[in-house]
């Protein structure tokens, strides 16, 4: 039985990416298991919340999720651009809902400790590191470059939808079954998700490199992509400092403010729905939306970060947090589909797992301490406080890149008859390499 039937008409006839089978698979695995996702970080936090209280904990239980993460996204990319891309991404999803299985019995009998909470948050962290190079790579193999742009927006749709609805479902399930349920069911999209990715059919990519270099040859190969780009390596130190100063803190700062004015599980939950909601908006006017300078709508978008811990040390209200949260949202939605996109269609197809994972690891390098510093800060100065450092630092962070000329310079790559032509060279003249 064809999948295409459980496609609404008009979605099929307006995207013509969900008429490819492998993207097809890749679509619905992607549903169910981030659906799941967006459960579980509400359920994860307020599991520690619960069990001390502490902003400190908080943030070392998060940040022990993101350190494999980082350390280990490189061997991912290497591993990505060597290995079957789907086999990969379905061995993550599997060792991801073993995980998640024993974090909810050690919730759900009681005997959960933060130690063995954070050990399961680095394992998952682990195995994230090797799904998402694979994950980011392997879309230019199932779908031609003029569909790309349009693929990227429909994922990140698909993305986002399961984190408006995951969210909002968690703060009724921790309520009602308690943070331990509710990661179970996390755990079964991840089955659900690799049952799908083991349809696939994924054409090979030529591996000369991988055929007569090493492993570190091929890890240095995946840096000098990178680093011969101007505008991609300055783009990739400016994510990094604004996940570190805004982002990754305000994962403390938010649910320890509202937690002060009497919100709970299912405030934090609504806010990261309508963040994804937001998001979707977003996806579906990238779907049209060619942008003449790339890295000026990346850096514009990406500076509404800002907004929301602004807009808690103002207000400490969810409501007004829900408004910033959905045009932030549509912001960042945006931002998603042109950066992957420029990846994509600038990066040859057989270094862009390696790419992909310098991309990974520079942006979420900083992550685990933004996520570590941000509870003692909160204890010893105010969370209100900490919102205007990290707002007013943010901006900094933000905006910088706007005097790199190679930023203003990048143009989209040219995409002739449905197929990716050689990567255009960077702005800078450096030789033809990229990633992000």
């Amino acid at each position: 039985m064809s999948l295409s039937r459980f496609i609404p008409a008009r979605v099929r006839e307006g995207a013509g990416a969900l008429r490819r089978r492998d993207f097809r698979n890749v679509f619905l695995a992607q549903s169910v298991s981030v659906f799941g996702d967006g459960i579980t970080p509400v359920a994860l936090t307020f599991a520690v919340l619960d069990l001390t209280g502490s902003g400190t904990d908080l943030g070392l239980v998060l940040a022990a999720q993101s350190v494999p993460l980082v350390l280990l996204a490189l061997v991912g990319g290497v591993w990505a651009d060597r290995l079957p891309r789907a086999a990969l991404m379905m061995a993550s999803d599997l060792v991801r809902a073993a995980v998640q299985i024993t974090a909810a019995v050690l919730l759900l009998t009681g005997t959960a400790q933060i130690w063995q909470l954070a050990v399961l948050a680095a394992c998952h962290g682990a195995a994230e590191a090797f799904f998402r190079p694979a994950a980011g790579a392997i879309l230019p193999q199932i779908v031609p470059a003029g569909e790309l742009q349009q693929a990227n927006a429909l994922m990140g749709i698909s993305d986002n939808f399961g984190w408006m609805v995951g969210p909002a479902v968690a703060g009724m399930l921790v309520a009602v079954i308690g943070p331990g349920g509710a990661i179970a069911i996390d755990s079964a999209t991840f089955l659900v998700s690799a049952a799908f990715l083991a349809r696939l059919h994924v054409p090979a990519v030529t591996k000369a490199a991988a055929a007569v270099h090493g492993f570190g040859a091929e890890l240095r190969a995946g840096w000098r992509e990178v680093k011969s780009r101007t505008w991609l390596w300055v783009m990739l130190l400016r994510v990094c400092l604004v996940l570190c100063i805004v982002i990754a803190p305000f994962q403390i700062l938010g649910p320890l403010g509202l937690r002060e004015e009497g919100y709970g599980a299912v405030a934090w939950g609504w806010l990261q729905a309508v963040f994804s909601a937001g998001m979707i908006i977003g996806m579906a006017i990238a779907m049209r939306y060619r942008p003449k300078r790339p890295m000026i709508t990346v850096t514009l978008t990406g500076s509404t970060a800002v907004a929301a811990p602004l807009a808690l040390a103002l207000f400490g209200n969810p409501w007004v947090l829900g408004g910033v949260y959905i045009l932030r949202g549509v912001a960042v939605g945006i931002l998603v589909a042109v950066w992957n996109t420029t990846l994509q269609t600038q990066i040859a197809k057989e270094s862009l797992g390696r790419v992909t994972a310098w991309d990974w690891m520079s942006s979420l390098a900083l992550w685990p301490v933004g996520l570590a510093v941000a509870g003692p800060l909160a204890e010893r100065f105010g969370v209100t406080t900490m919102c205007w450092v990290t707002g007013g630092l943010g901006l900094l962070a933000a905006y910088w890149v706007l005097l790199v000329k190679d930023v203003w310079r990048l143009q989209p790559a040219a995409i002739l008859s449905g197929e990716a032509g050689p990567p255009a060279p960077p702005a800078g003249g450096a030789a033809p390499h990229t990633s992000a």
